[in-house]
């Protein structure tokens, strides 16, 4: 009963360590509405490198993906892009630019890493 004692606390104390959603997104598996509002983001938001001419910002956006497991696709650009674009997406915005990637431990997560994107939003 005293072991009891001294590892709830730790417990506890361990679990509050990641807040939830820290991962981010893993694998592919979309509802139907996710799917149609991914498909109608990637339709209308623009990419680019720099500050689009004729935009004004709106500041920015960020997107994490998570790798747990070897049957599912490792988080790559591509991935994050489409996320980011989602993010700007329901922000409103027309286009996305300036991404950034880094790559960050995830075993608190219960993840390999999680890699997390950011992106300038821009409206016209």
């Amino acid at each position: 009963m005293r072991k009891i004692h001294y590892l709830l606390p730790a417990a506890l104390l361990l679990s509050a360590c990641v807040t939830e959603g820290y991962e981010g997104q893993t694998g592919t598996m979309m509802s139907g509405d996710q799917i149609i509002g991914r498909r109608e983001a990637n339709r209308t938001i623009s990419v680019y490198e720099t500050k689009p001419a004729g935009h004004r910002s709106m500041g920015e956006v960020s997107a994490r993906r998570c790798h747990r497991s070897f049957v599912e696709d490792a988080p790559n650009l591509a991935a994050i892009t489409d996320d980011l674009k989602v993010a700007a997406y329901t922000q409103g915005a027309d286009a996305i630019s300036n991404i950034q990637t880094k790559q960050m431990n995830g075993l608190l997560a219960n993840c390999w890493y999680v890699i997390e994107g950011t992106a300038q939003i821009w409206r016209k």
